[in-house]
């Protein structure tokens, strides 16, 4: 019975989230009544699960629906665990959702995104479903690129704006960082034992490779920071704000932000035997609370408070994990999400009030700068924490713009005559692999070669300002060297990569396709602007989207169940080949993030206005 509780937990969300997309888009009570019922569905099997749970003693249980994949080699099992940490987070994310879901009725209402609203809000329940009752790595994973996506969706949901364009690609950046790195830690952890290993048996498995997990608890530790926002990468949490109100509460309020934390629980058994790692836990919880405290006293955001006032606790829930008290990080994340919710919803109504206070009783504050030591402190401390101590801008001047101007000087790969250079270098170099005229011994170094090309036309796709179809083939020239990496790097893996490159080329068909008919009806594809296509061609900016998705073999395609079985293949002692590949993988899905959103997203070239649905 729980096996069958467990799987619907992961379904409901699933069909309701069919059921919007295929409700009418002006049916706002249609539209409302599918993601509520599926949403309260979720709420009344978690309440049925856990009073079974319960009564059956509150012993973690694990189960697994099947194999989605297996060899003797690799085998991806769809398994699910549930525990403690299980039970508050999904008790907290069905509840929050749930509250969130009733409140946007009204607060989105005769908004034009209201369905694709619930859709993402939907989509997003997916996702937490699945990283929360995740039995392994690979479905943990599914339910990670899920919450990003939808993350970035919701972001730009005013997607005719320029800084919700923009500032949905930034994060979507870093979440891609954290991306490539837990791929590297899940590689890292095959390899460790042996096979893909449930989290039921992390506890047995930690003592027999204790060296060796302070890599893999490292590799982890750099996942959560990036997901929960903590120091250096706090910077992208207020940005993420961007989109409606409710959304910032569910999402960087309550649950996504707190994403990194409960990675951290759940492996806690693999980490918890090595001291200076919890050191550095501890540590860095302890520096990102002071400095998100200081930057959250100065902003004049309301939005931008609250999202440094959560930094704040997650880093000091970081430090109780890192002691060894995650029962008391559990009710501290249950009572940071509950307040960050409350404060989100509220924030309007507090910005009226507070403007309609300042405006009659607003008296300036007497005390000046003194010039004193411990003035002038105070006065640096004010600018840093006012300029959220340069995160953003430390993180574009030492990774992005390095990036652009490396970028710059390949710009002579957007020529055609290049690029048709290219794709025959590859059927060369393939060909001679398939008959075995290239030897074993130098195969190691035109493997890595064959990646670092794949890596020039990623950067180059990201740096190029020319037309949408130049960067469309950079990526998919990028895609053919990697598969050639990969090709060399192992043995024993042409029909996955056959099964990649198939994924890839239709993609890369259907992408051409679309980009060719915006070019025909005169819309502009260069990438200096943002040109908001989606607001003409709506159903062709939501299809392009799908291509974009498979086009960066996200879990969706075949590609991505074949990148990730090759993957397994290689060794390793051949770890700076994996960091060439995750390098690969974050530039590659920021190229394609990038590309769509320079073509759909932001101001359309017309002027438009909101029609009312009906005459009054």
């Amino acid at each position: 019975m729980l096996t069958q509780l467990l799987t619907a937990l992961v379904l409901i969300p699933t069909l309701g989230f069919v059921g919007c997309v295929f409700a009418p888009k002006k049916r706002e009570r249609t539209i409302f009544s599918v993601a509520t019922a599926a949403i309260l569905l979720e709420l009344v099997t978690f309440v049925s699960l856990s009073y079974q749970w319960l009564s059956a003693g509150a012993k973690p249980v694990s189960t697994s629906i099947g194999a989605l994949y297996t060899s003797l080699h690799y085998s991806f099992f769809i398994d699910f665990y549930f525990d403690r940490t299980s039970a508050v987070f999904l008790g907290m994310a069905t509840i929050t959702a749930a509250l969130v879901a009733i409140f946007s009725r009204y607060y989105l209402h005769r908004e034009p995104g209201f369905k694709r609203f619930y859709c993402t809000v939907l989509l997003f329940l997916i996702g937490l479903s699945l990283i929360i009752l995740a039995g392994n790595f690979e479905v943990l994973l599914l339910g990670w690129e899920l919450i990003g996506i939808s993350s970035v969706l919701l972001i730009a949901f005013y997607r005719d704006r320029y800084l919700p364009a923009r500032n949905a690609l930034k994060v979507f950046s870093v979440y891609r960082i954290a991306d490539a790195f837990l791929i590297a830690a899940i590689w890292y952890a095959h390899h460790i034992f042996g096979k893909s290993v449930p989290f039921s048996e992390f506890s047995t498995l930690s003592s027999a490779h204790a060296s060796q997990l302070a890599i893999l608890g490292l590799l982890l530790l750099v996942t959560a920071m990036i997901k929960s926002a903590q120091f250096p990468f706090s910077y992208w949490l207020p940005r993420a704000m961007e989109g409606p109100t409710t959304s910032s509460a569910i999402f960087y309020g309550a649950l996504s932000v707190h994403m990194g934390l409960f990675l951290l629980l759940r492996t806690y058994p693999l980490w918890q035997g090595s001291d200076w790692l919890r050191i550095t836990i501890a540590v860095l919880g302890l520096v990102t609370a002071v400095i998100a405290s200081s930057i959250t006293r100065v902003q004049s955001s309301i939005k931008t408070q609250i999202a440094y006032a959560s930094i704040t606790q997650i880093g000091i829930m970081f430090i109780e994990v890192a002691a060894g008290l995650p029962w008391l990080a559990l009710l501290h994340f249950v009572s940071n999400a509950s307040l960050r919710t409350y404060q989100l919803l509220i924030s309007p109504s507090v910005v009226g009030y507070l403007i309609h206070d300042q405006f009659f009783y607003f008296v300036p504050p007497p005390e000046r700068i003194k010039n004193t030591f411990l003035g002038k402190l105070r006065a640096t401390l004010y600018i840093l924490s006012i300029k959220e101590w340069d995160m953003n801008t430390a993180m574009s001047h030492y990774l992005w713009k390095p990036l652009k101007s490396i970028g710059r000087v390949f710009a002579f790969l957007d020529e055609f005559p290049v690029q048709m250079f290219s794709g025959a270098l590859f059927l060369i170099a393939t060909l001679l692999t398939a008959v075995g005229v290239v030897p074993t011994t130098p195969k190691l170094a035109i493997s890595t070669t064959a990646a670092v090309i794949s890596i020039v036309f990623y950067i180059r796709a990201y740096a190029t300002k020319n037309s949408a179809r130049i960067c469309w083939n950079l990526i998919a020239l990028g895609h053919l060297f990697g598969a050639l990496f990969l090709n060399l790097a192992i043995t024993g893996g042409s029909k996955y990569l056959i099964a990649y490159g198939v994924g890839i080329t239709a993609a890369f068909v259907a992408g051409h396709a679309c980009l060719w008919y915006l070019a025909i009806q005169g819309e502009s594809t260069v990438l200096r602007n943002y040109h908001g296509s989606i607001y003409a061609f709506r159903r062709l900016g939501h299809f392009f989207f799908i291509v974009c998705l498979l086009f960066m073999a996200f879990p969706i395609s075949p590609s991505f169940l074949a990148q990730d079985i090759l993957l397994s293949f290689i060794p390793v002692g051949h770890a700076f080949q994996i960091v060439l590949f995750c390098f690969a993988y974050l530039l590659m899905g920021v190229s394609i993030m990038r590309l769509y959103t320079k073509v759909f997203f932001g101001p359309y070239k017309a002027s438009y206005h909101e029609v009312a649905y009906r005459s009054s």
